[in-house]
């Protein structure tokens, strides 16, 4: 229900539009003409003010005005004949919300308010979560992990009360999730929680470094290990010491390096290449994976003494069709920030954007979404609300209801299924353009791994030792 002002010097409209509102639930205060308006607004509390553009002494660009200024977070409506539309559009640039031309109809009138409300009532939960952020937590160390960690749902309440309660131990943990859950900001957030707060957390993406180079990231090397080497390099896991390691992609570290990761498990203890003897560490491991690790071990691709060392806690990340309400809160956000890392004056979306980004599935999960945010602060004109137009055409596609076309088709029995993945593959980066960043985002596989398939010959059964 919303507290609803309507302004209006026809009476025959004015009676109509408060039938309409008080039918559907709303509580309706008529004024008669823009003078009666202000003083209404003076003395009353109002959601809504909804009002005729072209009045007499008081016009409806002097009711907006007056209301934002006496009502700050007040939605305003104008009703406008066509010939007025023009001045309307100006009247939104001044803050109106939406404008409506006469004669108006009762579903366009009701659909016009819902989607007010909707936004106000996203606006509210964001006021909100931002004030629980900013309360007073038990600790100032707690506050500073949970803060990573946006969301309202009972999901990423389950998963906030999980992270609290195993931050305090040493235990490995296994984060498992898809692509863009956010395995990273929990890693961080669980350090942050734990006892080794203050000390390093270091990150590795290890399918982000080809194989040869793995080993001296991770472990470090000694004067001369290898050519051109002219000083001792030391690993991340001495960088770590004292505090906490992430190893993301954990399923793409090859067999070999898996030997010597188990040893620092089990050791507590590395040693350079090069190096003649183990060099104790303290370092608490989290490692994460968009893949079936157990999958993996069953094929011989992944140690299953190493897997049951990594996995001594497991988590799973909940994707983001999974967390629901947390979709608009999280658009919020995202505009605050990437709206000042590009200097951009923008602080709100157009209804009708809302309404795509709440209705996308986000295959890409929270980073596909931060990453449309990003786009559509780019591409918004300055000081203007973020638009439909401003979205990634994917998600203006399927608020369009419009079906991405299927590219992928085959009969069983006359492709094997390295063809199928390939297969799959090309319909993937055709539908991206080439985006290969994007196309491993949809598929669910590193990027590593994706070059590694690109490069195959199409059709060939090939030994994988990745995903």
């Amino acid at each position: 229900m919303a507290r609803l002002l309507i302004v209006d010097d026809e009476p025959a409209h004015r009676d109509s539009l408060r039938r309409i509102f008080e039918r559907a639930g709303h509580d309706v205060t008529v004024a008669k003409d823009g003078d009666e308006a202000i003083a209404f607004l003076e003395r009353l509390p109002v959601d809504i003010v909804l009002t005729d553009l072209v009045m007499p002494r008081v016009d409806g660009r002097t009711v907006l005005s007056t209301a934002l200024k006496l009502r700050p977070g007040v939605a305003v409506v104008l009703m406008t004949a066509y010939g007025n539309v023009e001045n309307a559009v100006a009247a939104m640039r001044d803050g109106a919300q939406d404008f409506l031309t006469k004669p108006t109809r009762r579903g366009e009138l009701l659909a016009c308010i819902d989607r007010i409300l909707e936004r106000q009532a996203l606006l509210a939960e964001n006021r909100a979560l931002r004030a629980e952020l900013h309360r007073a937590a038990p600790s100032r160390r707690e506050a500073r992990g949970l803060d990573r960690l946006l969301g309202t749902s009972p999901a990423m309440a389950a998963l906030k009360a999980t992270l609290s309660q195993v931050a305090s131990s040493s235990a490995s943990i296994l984060i498992l999730g898809e692509s863009g859950t956010g395995k990273e900001q929990s890693a961080r957030a669980i350090h942050e929680l734990s006892p080794r707060a203050d000390a390093p957390f270091v990150a590795v993406s290890c399918a982000a470094l080809p194989d040869t180079l793995l080993e001296v990231e991770l472990f470090g090397a000694e004067k001369g290990a290898f050519t051109g080497l002219d000083e001792r390099r030391q690993g991340r896991f001495e960088r770590a010491s004292g505090g906490t390691i992430f190893l993301d992609e954990i399923g793409d570290v090859p067999l070999p390096m898996q030997v010597k990761l188990l040893r620092v498990l089990q050791e507590g203890e590395i040693e350079r290449l090069g190096g003649s003897g183990p060099i104790p560490v303290d370092v608490r491991v989290i490692a994460a994976t968009n893949v079936d690790l157990k999958a993996k071990v069953d094929a011989g691709q992944f140690r299953e003494d190493l897997y049951y060392r990594l996995d001594v806690v497991s988590l799973r990340l909940p994707p983001l069709r999974e967390r629901e309400g947390d979709i608009g809160l999280l658009a919020n956000a995202y505009l605050a920030i990437h709206a000042a890392r590009h200097e951009r004056k923008v602080s709100v979306f157009e209804a009708r954007a809302t309404d795509a980004l709440l209705r996308f599935p986000y295959p890409g999960n929270v980073r596909e979404l931060s990453h449309a945010i990003e786009r559509a602060v780019v591409l918004c004109h300055d000081g203007a609300a973020i638009r439909f137009d401003d979205l990634p055409q994917a998600i203006k596609d399927a608020a369009s209801g419009e079906a991405i076309p299927d590219t992928l088709t085959f009969r069983v029995g006359q492709m094997t299924l390295p063809q199928l993945e390939r297969a799959a593959i090309d319909a993937t980066m055709a539908f991206v353009a080439g985006d290969k960043v994007q196309a491993a985002k949809l598929l669910g596989v590193s990027l590593r791994t994706l070059y590694r398939r690109l490069d195959e010959k199409p059709g060939v059964e090939v030994d994988d030792d990745g995903e």
